[in-house]
């Protein structure tokens, strides 16, 4: 008689750790699930700022004056940039910024008058320029 409540309290523990094993496992499963569509999302709207029409601010926006000095480079206007409200993202920008740099086109120092509602295209148009060589 104990020996058959034994095997009943055995079998009571096998399947409840079955049950246990497969939440954990749905549990488990759902969180990775979760977290690759976060990161796809995430992934999507950053590449979104560095491809697409991307602006801080709805049209009309504001008009800002930006400066940039001889001595900065991509990553410090980017900063800048986001700081003084022109751009979204200064990352995103910054990688866009150095996709259209090339050995004819450089960041020209100066004195610009930028708009909040610029685009990205729009902001490197007007401080990016081509160098003959």
């Amino acid at each position: 008689m104990a020996e058959k409540k034994e095997k009943g309290n055995a079998t009571v523990l096998f399947f409840i750790r079955g049950i246990l094993v497969l939440l954990l496992n749905l549990i488990f499963y759902a969180i990775v699930i979760f977290g690759a569509a976060e990161a796809c999302k995430i992934s999507y709207s950053f590449a979104n700022e560095v491809f697409g029409d991307v602006m801080a601010e709805p049209p009309p926006g504001q008009n800002r004056t930006f400066v940039i000095a001889e001595a900065d480079d991509s990553l410090s206007i980017a900063k800048n940039l986001e700081r003084d409200g022109i751009v979204h993202n200064a990352y995103s920008f910054y990688i866009r910024l150095r996709l259209s740099l090339s050995d004819k086109n450089v960041v020209v120092a100066g004195t610009y008058e930028l708009n909040t509602s610029m685009t990205y295209k729009e902001i490197l148009e007007k401080i990016v320029k081509g160098v003959s060589g």
